[in-house]
């Protein structure tokens, strides 16, 4: 639904109130030639893009229809019409947003349960260019420290000021990623020194062991994918409750540490003591 909300008259305020909310538009354009099946997940996800003509709405489903997007009245007729239907997906949707805007060519990405994403074009109705040349599927490109996370992503967030650059957003890290450049076969950690980040490292120590490539000289461009600063992962903060931009450049993370949570609970009624 959009609601509008507009000033109101003094004739019609009775309560006091200066603005009044008025139903301005049902969205029921997406439920035709559709069975009542495909609507039965709940929506998880809404985004509006930034210059006010493209809005999506995301269900909790793998399945065709699981986002749709809309375009919105941009002239004085007021119409709002269905524009497509995602197709179907390897995982369940989790997060979309909307990238570019403006004088940049508008695409929506979409983040899914299983840590991949995908960038599609919403003038061509098709995957974008990036997405195709990644392949499909696209999680066995991505680094394997993104997609072996037990967290998955639950928000994408954007930089007006960089429409090419996104975060990936879950409860214990964000991944920041950069369109314009390689993705590289591993994602560096920061800080390195985190414990998370240590853990990790032994992992690779252990996945290094089992598989030793040829001695050789490294190629340029191996040597570029290993140094690449692309889809870093960021574990400074946990527990993040809210993050997104608030103004070019400038993002508020908002964060419930574990201990603060312990401090509010009442007393232990009874304490268990082991090995005595």
């Amino acid at each position: 639904n959009i609601l509008q909300i507009s000033p109101a008259s003094k004739t019609d305020s009775l309560d006091g109130s200066s603005y009044q909310v008025s139903l301005d538009h049902v969205f029921k354009e997406h439920l035709m030639d559709w069975s009542a099946s495909s609507h039965h997940f709940p929506v998880v996800c809404l985004d509006l893009s930034s210059d006010g003509t493209w809005f999506a709405a995301g269900r909790f489903s793998s399945g065709k229809g699981a986002v749709h997007v809309f375009t919105l009245s941009t002239n004085e007729d007021g119409r709002y019409r269905h524009w497509w239907s995602l197709p179907k997906m390897d995982a369940p949707t989790t997060c979309i947003k909307f990238l570019g805007g403006g004088i940049v060519e508008s695409s929506l990405a979409v983040g899914c349960s299983n840590n991949e994403f995908y960038i599609y074009n919403l003038g061509r109705r098709s995957l974008s260019h990036w997405s195709n040349d990644m392949g499909l599927p696209l999680l066995k490109s991505l680094p394997k420290e993104l997609t072996s996370r037990s967290e998955p992503v639950a928000r994408i967030v954007s930089n007006s000021a960089t429409p090419q650059r996104f975060i990936l957003g879950s409860h214990g890290y964000f991944c920041a990623v950069d369109l314009d450049q390689p993705v590289p076969e591993r994602s560096s950690m920061f800080p390195p020194d985190h414990l998370r980040a240590k853990r990790l490292q032994l992992i690779k120590e252990d996945d290094a062991m089992m598989f030793c490539p040829p001695p050789g000289k490294k190629s340029k461009s191996n040597l570029t994918r290993d140094t690449s600063t692309n889809f870093t992962i960021c574990l400074r903060y946990s527990e993040i409750l809210f993050q997104d931009f608030i103004a070019e450049n400038e993002m508020v993370v908002v964060e419930q540490p574990w201990m603060s949570i312990l401090e509010e609970l009442p007393d232990a009624l009874a304490r268990r003591v082991y090995g005595t």
